[in-house]
Order: structure tokens, then sequence, then C-alpha cells
């Protein structure tokens, strides 16, 4: 998948990456080590630079210094009594830790991984424990980071997709539909009421980055130019593979509802971002890749 060159990067020499292993996080790792910059993986496993739970213990760092913490982890719980719990102590109480972490590290910034789904406003009957203590995880980290003198931004990304399959743990009607259209079979789906908003996950990584070179400080949004019901998704990824199949309309299933995203115009403007992967790109990339076989389920409840 090729795309314009935006420049080179400059202005890091070692950063840190909290989640280095998730989707969001190892793109981050790619794209710091492909323009020379160091980049430390955070973490519970053993392979892990730095040892850290977001849960309780914080890592060991000696003498260790970087100039920038990346905080791509997330717990994504329900809403249950034990999944508002889950997500309080992984994405809220663990704040206290991400910023000593920052302090112990020497860091000058730390760039936050938000989501949308914390735009309570926008999207009242999806505000769930996730966007809510994500939500609050930024007020404590801006607030501890500003009492530290550092720079605290972060993006709130939208449904965010990737070419080997990985966001089908989150998104399995985006899975579904690779899925599906890879196959050449015929999809039944619920009927789409507006657009969601994906981004790919490559775009997301390079945006927290430069978020570091421009100075970026704040809570701004990060999603797609141009939003896209499933049903468009869908209708692009069958062209793209072109093997056959089509959409079928299931009228028993509950209709996707549509995403409120707010515009990230001056976002994108303000971290000189200039283009972004179109979903026909993106869809295109799985397809070179040969990961189409990774997506799924073919079924979703």
């Amino acid at each position: 998948m090729r795309r314009p060159s935006d420049g080179s990067r400059a202005g890091m020499k070692k950063a840190a990456v909290i989640g280095a292993r998730s989707m969001l996080g190892s793109q981050v790792v790619a794209q710091l080590r492909a323009c020379g910059v160091e980049a430390l993986s955070v973490g519970r496993s053993p392979e892990d630079d730095l040892f850290f739970d977001l849960e309780g213990a914080l890592a060991s760092t000696s003498d260790m210094s970087v100039d920038v913490v990346f905080h791509c982890a997330s717990s994504f719980g329900d809403d249950s009594d034990a999944g508002l719990r889950q997500n309080y102590a992984t994405n809220t109480t663990s704040s206290l830790g991400v910023a000593e972490l920052v302090l112990r590290l020497n860091a000058r910034a730390l760039v936050y991984a938000g989501s949308i789904w914390s735009y309570d406003d926008a999207n009242r009957d999806r505000f769930t424990s996730y966007g809510l203590t994500k939500a609050l995880a930024e007020q404590m980290l801006s607030w501890q980071l500003q009492k530290q003198g550092k720079l605290f931004c972060s993006l709130r990304l939208s449904q965010l997709y990737d070419t080997e399959g990985r966001c089908r743990a989150h998104q399995p009607w985006f899975g579904r539909i690779i899925a599906y259209a890879s196959r050449g079979a015929t999809i039944r789906m619920p009927e789409s009421r507006g657009p969601q908003n994906f981004l790919h996950v490559g775009d997301a990584a390079d945006l927290m980055i430069r978020a570091v070179e421009k100075g970026l400080s704040g809570v701004h949004a990060a999603v797609h130019s141009d939003p896209l019901s499933y049903r468009d998704i869908a209708n692009i990824a069958y062209d793209v593979f072109g093997l056959g199949g089509m959409v079928e309309i299931a009228p028993e299933k509950t209709p996707f509802r549509p995403v409120d995203a707010p515009d990230a115009a001056e976002t994108l403007r303000s971290l000189g971002k200039r283009y972004l992967i179109t979903m026909r790109e993106g869809i295109s990339g799985i397809r070179d890749a040969g990961t189409a076989g990774a997506f799924g389920p073919m079924d979703v409840k």
C-alpha cells in the first residue's frame, strides 16, 4: 500500500511504547524504528524491554530515559460490574502508574491513544464503561503531567482496522465482511442506518508520532474524513476482491447504529496530515498481502 511521503521525522531518539504488542502499539513501534528512533516495548511480557503492569506493578527503570512515552494499552471490558471494575482498574487507576513511569523515564511528553467513544454527548447510546474510563484517564493524565511540567496529548481515535486481521477481536463485522468478500460468498448483514468511521491503524500510529513532532497538547479527535456505512464497506470489499458474492440485507437483525464522529479537520491540519488511507486502498492492501484468511468470524450474532 503506497502513500505520498509526508517528509522525514525528527525530534526523537528514544521512545517507550506501553502496549507495544497491541495492534496499534506494534504499528507505532514499527514506524518509529523505520525512521531511526529506538523504540522500547513496555508491558507484562518477559520479552518486553521494561516490565509494567497497568493494574499494579511499576517498571524497574534503572537509569533509563526516553524522549517520549506512547500509551497504546487499554482494557475493553463490557458494562457489567466485572467489566466496569476491569476497565476502571486498567484504563483509569493505571494513570497513576503511567504518570510515574513518565517521570521515572524523564520523558518530555506522553501521547495517549484515546477513543471517540469518550464523546458522551455525540454517542450517548453508545457511551460505555470503556469510553467513560478512557475519558477519566485523560483527565487524570493531563492533571498529573501538568504538575510534572510535561506535555500530554490524547488523540481520540475512531474504529481501527489493519492489514493482518488483528482487528477482528474488536471489529467483528469488519472482519466478517473481509472474510465473505475474499471467499466470494454472499453475506447477510443488518441494514446500515448511517456511517461508521474506520481509520487504518497505520494512519493512527502516524498521527500519534506526528503529535510529538508538532508539540500538540490536549485532547483531539482523530478520525477519518470519509465516513462509510457497513454497506459501503462491503460493496468496496466485494469490488476489490472481485470473486462474486453479494450483500443481502437481513431484516430480522438489528440495524447498525451510525457513529457520530466529530470533525477532525483541524487536528489533521495541525499535524500536517494531508493524506489518509482510503477504505479501497486498505482493503486492497489486505488482498495484496494475502492476509484475508486471518479475518472473520464467519458469523456474528
